[in-house]
């Protein structure tokens, strides 16, 4: 399970000093990369600590930040995104010259990508070929790379068209359409590093018009190894659970997952991006993606379980910190920890979330018990796990108001038949403000185990001879 969880940061965790805490919740961060920070200045490139001139604004400390998520046995997708001011246009579309339809038009962007494989990559480069200050290559730190972020994007104008991004995309992969040189003699992800994989812009819009259209544009070709997709449970006006038979992440999400098995079948398909708001100010305002501080925690862990059942194969949620706690902005507010002027503070998703990490963290998910299954007015779900000696199975049980929007308080009682019977079993439920959480004895009769569920996910540990 810990190859499945992630959750969305970047170096600021390294720098204010929460990423130890943050290893505690996820083994997988999905890391914004922001292009300016490293390249603030072209041809010139500044991930290393020792750089004298700066040359502009800088975040220098992004290989320790690597090196210390190495030793805390986190894996890292970095998310390459936005643009230096050399490049000298407003919008997001990362072209550098003409109009962005020409594979060509990318360049710059491609090679900061392929300067960025070369350095956490697994392969050594010709150090004539780097340019870096320090010519480090080869650290093979990081194998997943992720080349752009929301590439969909409705908001923005010009956007940036399907057709145009396939360019950009089949470039960036291999190289495909362009041709390196002096000026540029690092080009492409899979060029610089066959061992790399390429993970594709999460996608803002959960349709397949987009990406039928990348692929329509590639010539037969998939210039990618992952596909990327974000999803909040919301309205215009309002948050729902990720159960949610509206707004919630199956009706969404079970047709691109159908699309995918037509398509690509046996693709990776991630998701990089879901979560919900904790603030709410004094007039009852609040973001869009709002919960209360333990619908969140409640959210965020049924959310892993939900996505792990429809078939994705990892899920990052946003964001580990919050950038303002007190913002009624969407995504404001919505990490693990309160923000830097709250001394990154921990929330009871914290807690909750640490919970999963160490009791299901190196256990494997075989099947699926109940899922949305009727109780009167409630619906139970049960997931079973097995740890590697196979003499312990480990239950995640919950239930749900059928068609409410959000949490209600609803409890339902739970039969589990375990058909042979347990040398002991106990279930240990998430606590705010507690890591490991409250332990209750189970009420065993035989083979039958007799639970009272909530809405809080709670962990039932059985262990056989």
């Amino acid at each position: 399970m810990s190859e499945f969880m992630g959750a969305n940061t970047n170096v600021a965790s390294y720098d204010q000093d929460y990423l130890e805490d943050l290893s505690k919740c996820v083994k997988w961060i999905r890391e914004y990369h922001n292009w300016a920070h490293y390249e603030s200045t072209n041809d010139y490139f500044k991930w290393d600590d020792f750089t004298q001139d700066q040359k502009g604004k800088n975040w220098p400390h992004h290989t320790k930040f690597i090196e210390k998520c190495n030793e805390l046995g986190v894996s890292v997708l970095v998310d390459v995104l936005d643009l230096p001011k050399w490049i000298g246009k407003e919008d997001h579309i990362p072209n550098s010259s003409g109009d962005g339809s020409q594979a060509s038009d990318y360049l710059e962007r491609i090679e900061f990508v392929s300067q960025l494989v070369a350095r956490y990559g697994s392969q050594k480069i010709d150090s004539s070929l780097l340019k870096t200050a320090d010519k480090l290559s080869g650290l093979n730190y990081i194998t997943y790379y992720e080349d752009d972020n929301e590439p969909d994007y409705w908001w923005y104008n010009p956007r940036w068209k399907a057709e145009d991004y396939a360019k950009y995309c089949n470039a960036v992969h291999d190289g495909t359409g362009i041709d390196t040189s002096q000026k540029h003699p690092l080009l492409g992800i899979k060029s610089v590093d066959p061992n790399a994989q390429h993970v594709l812009a999460g996608l803002a819009k959960t349709d397949t018009v987009y990406l039928q259209k990348i692929l329509d544009s590639s010539n037969s070709k998939i210039p990618f190894d992952v596909i990327n997709i974000h999803m909040y449970c919301k309205d215009e006006t309002d948050a729902y659970s990720p159960e949610n038979e509206i707004y919630g992440f199956e009706k969404d999400l079970t047709p691109l997952l159908k699309w995918r098995d037509r398509t690509i079948p046996g693709m990776p398909f991630w998701m990089t991006e879901f979560g919900w708001d904790t603030y709410i100010d004094e007039n009852k305002q609040h973001s869009y993606t709002y919960a209360d501080f333990e619908q969140q925690a409640n959210y965020l862990l049924r959310s892993y379980f939900i996505l792990l059942k429809m078939g994705f194969e990892k899920a990052f949620m946003f964001m580990a910190s919050d950038s303002n706690s007190h913002d009624i902005n969407q995504y404001a507010s919505s990490g693990y920890f309160f923000d830097k002027q709250m001394a990154h503070k921990r929330k009871p998703s914290f807690y909750y979330q640490i919970l999963v990490q160490n009791i299901l963290g190196s256990a494997v998910f075989k099947k699926v018990i109940s899922y949305a299954e009727k109780s009167g007015v409630n619906e139970n779900y049960c997931f079973e796990f097995e740890n590697s000696n196979k003499s312990e199975k480990i239950y995640v049980l919950w239930t749900r108001e059928t068609n409410s929007s959000n949490d209600t308080g609803a409890t339902s009682a739970y039969q589990l038949d375990l058909k042979i019977k347990p040398t002991s079993a106990y279930s240990v439920f998430p606590k705010n403000k507690d890591e490991n959480g409250d332990k209750v004895n189970a009420d065993v009769n035989e083979t039958t185990i007799n639970l009272k569920l909530s809405e809080t996910p709670q962990f039932l540990i059985v262990q056989y001879k």
